[in-house]
């Protein structure tokens, strides 16, 4: 039954296309209509496509080009004087949430187990669904873009620390966490030794490089770094999105970037983004869970604002600034739903439970991507000071 994976891919980049350019056309981010055709298609509205481990393999594919393309639009030295500021950003991102998810939580259960994943659900940020809008609004190049994509490299970590918490919960232990931290540690000696070796190669050895053959080299230099990042226990896009650093500081940065984003944008991003929307099983929720779903929501928004927010303003962002940080932060995606999909695993949360969280974290991210356009809108009256200006 191989055949009707032709017939979902098919459906998936047609309704993605085509919810795209009706959203384009009322200024909607682009990355909304991809999330809403997955649903549509999805058990929840049609029951047409499903998820599967093809469609999930495409997507992890589709995050890891996402995040190195994301690297490359990153000024390498840039990134590297920020990261004091990056960390702060992201710890306090995650303290916060975790703090509001919990006490949330308590006003539809008691289960202390329950209320802790609730809790750490909400400490972890999709900046891939950030990208798409920073993309859009021409801002990732932007100080508000550098410091989305730096925090988010270490919500990343934060993650990783998290997600260890959830699958040995059971048996948890310093020496745990401790082996976590040392393997961290050893994958970024790996990573920066192997970021000196292929940018000597990609510097050097230009002349024995042809043009047209670079981004072949960067696509397998991309997934080689997602794969010994996962060798590490650590995400796969951290090491795509080093990766990705690495090469946006060389001589072939423009042609491999164009290349790579055409591959990206026509086949795998359509399809990671839509797989998100098919997570969701049904819509069938009491009146009561849709209210709580909905202020779940509501805080899993405000506590990424508060925090990453108040993370900005002691790193010396403006207020505006910090705002949009934390709206940017705010969108919850793969890490999230792979911390929820281990808690099932290790029967930590119910089914509901399961349910309510994910279609939560689904209405996040059809509202952070709009939030934050309306942040990087221009009021009507500095558009008028602007023209009149431009008048005189």
């Amino acid at each position: 039954m191989t055949h009707i994976y032709f017939l979902e891919l098919g459906l998936i980049i047609l309704l993605v296309k085509f919810l795209s350019l009706i959203t384009e056309k009322f200024h909607i981010p682009k990355v909304l209509g991809a999330l809403l055709a997955g649903v549509i298609l999805g058990p929840a509205v049609l029951n047409i496509v499903h998820t599967s481990s093809f469609l999930n393999v495409l997507s992890r594919i589709a995050v890891i080009f996402i995040m190195f393309l994301a690297g490359m639009e990153t000024r390498l030295k840039s990134f590297i004087s920020g990261t004091k500021k990056f960390a702060v950003i992201a710890f306090a991102g995650a303290i916060v949430p975790l703090v509001f998810g919990f006490l949330f939580s308590t006003l539809h259960t008691n289960n202390f187990t329950e209320n802790i994943i609730f809790g750490l659900v909400l400490t972890s940020s999709s900046v891939s669904i950030t990208i798409e809008s920073l993309i859009e609004l021409k801002k990732m190049k932007s100080n508000v873009g550098l410091a989305i994509l730096g925090a988010g490299v270490f919500d990343d970590l934060l993650g990783v620390l998290f997600l260890t918490m959830i699958m040995h919960s059971s048996n948890l232990t310093i020496n745990t966490l401790i082996l976590v931290l040392a393997k961290i540690f050893l994958f970024a000696l790996v990573a920066v030794g192997i970021g000196f070796a292929v940018y000597t190669i990609f510097t050097l050895l230009k002349k024995l490089l042809k043009t047209d053959d670079t981004p072949i080299y960067a696509i397998a230099y991309a997934l080689l770094m997602a794969y010994i990042a996962e060798a590490f226990g650590i995400s796969g896009i951290i090491g795509s999105y080093i990766a990705g650093l690495v090469l946006g500081a060389t001589d072939n940065a423009k042609h491999i970037k164009k290349q790579v984003d055409s591959i990206s944008n026509l086949f795998f991003e359509p399809i990671f983004f839509a797989s998100i929307g098919l997570n969701l099983q049904s819509l069938a929720f009491s009146f009561h869970s849709w209210i709580f779903i909905f202020g779940f929501a509501a805080v899993a928004i405000a506590s990424k604002i508060i925090g990453n927010g108040l993370g900005a303003r002691i790193c010396g962002y403006k207020k505006k600034d910090a705002l949009r940080i934390g709206i940017g932060m705010s969108a919850r995606g793969e890490v999230a739903l792979i911390m929820l999909e281990a808690a099932v695993e290790f029967a930590l949360i119910k089914a509901e439970a399961f349910s309510i969280m994910l279609i939560a974290i689904l209405i996040v991210d059809f509202i952070a991507p709009i939030l934050l356009n309306m942040s990087f809108e221009k009021p009507k009256k500095e558009d008028n000071e602007l023209k009149t200006s431009e008048v005189v």
